[in-house]
């Protein structure tokens, strides 16, 4: 998209189980695609093993030799680059052992700074500029957050900010609504233990809405610490607490909750979305927002098919031209 907001598109909905986005066919597929649809930079979701051979750095090592021959690829599909990474340090994974991670427990936090790290190395080799970070774990695995485990998190985030801001990367932590951030007083908490100087805010106005904040009226108030954007839609409010709901990634996301949901996240214009785009992008707009905006579905339905929504809705609906 060629305007005076900076669009890309995540590749996470590609994703969508184990064997269907493995091979290189598979991934120059994808990014023609992005690429048919006006789409100039795509942003990568972290992973583990070989299966998600594009969510670690080390394995796109392997699959391409540097990330320099990951970006010639990219390239030649059409794309001009890799916007950011999205990335969850409180997921297990392979390459490191399969440990769990708190970012609320300070004896984590020398091995969270150090998992981050390949990957701001393969942002700042790539050109890419935010590292897009979930902050904290799922509510439902632990008690509510206190005084104290909102200082340990904003003290392990600005290390990792720092780290970030050396290598010229920029670090965004992104609201997830089944986070123990999750109120809007949290989220204000949060920002405040954390540096602005070195973190930002990656703000995912369908996330927000399930929780029940209104995106718009967040960005206006908040606008000077939004560094990161996710656009998508939803339908639907948690209006029961379901974020608490055991194994809620499953039994909410996945399994619908206690209303049978069958997906809670939509492409941008879908009939009966809560999210008021056309606004929340003017005051984008009207802010001089400099970061990235991320189009993403979320594993909302065939990838190819909600590309092409999502282009179709912000050339005719939102008067973004094609690049």
């Amino acid at each position: 998209m060629k305007d005076d907001l900076r669009w890309a598109y995540a590749l996470n909905q590609w994703n969508f189980r184990l064997d269907v986005f493995v091979r290189h066919e598979d991934h120059r597929r994808a990014l023609q695609t992005v690429a048919a649809c006006g789409f100039d930079h795509v942003e990568l979701a972290a992973g583990t093993g070989r299966w998600d051979n594009l969510g670690r750095p080390e394995t796109i090592a392997l699959n391409h030799g540097s990330p320099a021959a990951f970006l010639d690829f990219v390239r030649s599909c059409a794309v001009d680059g890799i916007s950011s990474f999205l990335w969850d340090p409180g997921q297990p994974v392979e390459e490191e052992g399969w440990a769990f991670r708190s970012t609320r427990n300070p004896d984590d936090h020398a091995a969270i700074v150090e998992s981050a790290k390949p990957f701001i190395d393969f942002l700042a080799a790539a050109g890419g500029s935010q590292l897009v970070a979930r902050p904290v774990g799922s509510a439902w695995m632990g008690p509510p957050l206190d005084p104290a485990a909102f200082h340990a998190i904003g003290e392990v985030w600005n290390r990792v900010g720092a780290v970030a801001a050396a290598a010229g990367v920029g670090l965004s932590l992104h609201y997830d609504c089944l986070g123990a951030v999750h109120t809007l007083a949290d989220l204000e908490r949060l920002l405040a233990f954390t540096d602005p100087a070195l973190v930002g805010l990656a703000l995912d106005t369908a996330e927000l809405t399930v929780a029940g904040i209104d995106p718009v009226a967040f960005y206006r108030s908040h606008a000077d610490r939004v560094t990161h954007v996710h656009l998508k839609d939803t339908r639907y409010t948690d209006t029961g607490q379901e974020y608490r709901m055991p194994a809620a990634e499953t039994t909410m996301l996945r399994g619908g909750g206690g209303r049978r949901i069958e997906r809670w996240f939509y492409e941008l214009g879908t009939e009966g979305g809560l999210v008021d785009v056309p606004g929340f992008v003017a005051a984008l707009r009207a802010s001089g927002y400099p970061g990235w905006v991320v189009v993403e579905s979320d594993h909302g339905g065939n990838p190819a098919e909600l590309a092409m929504l999502n282009s179709w809705y912000l050339q005719h609906e939102l008067a973004v031209p094609r690049r």
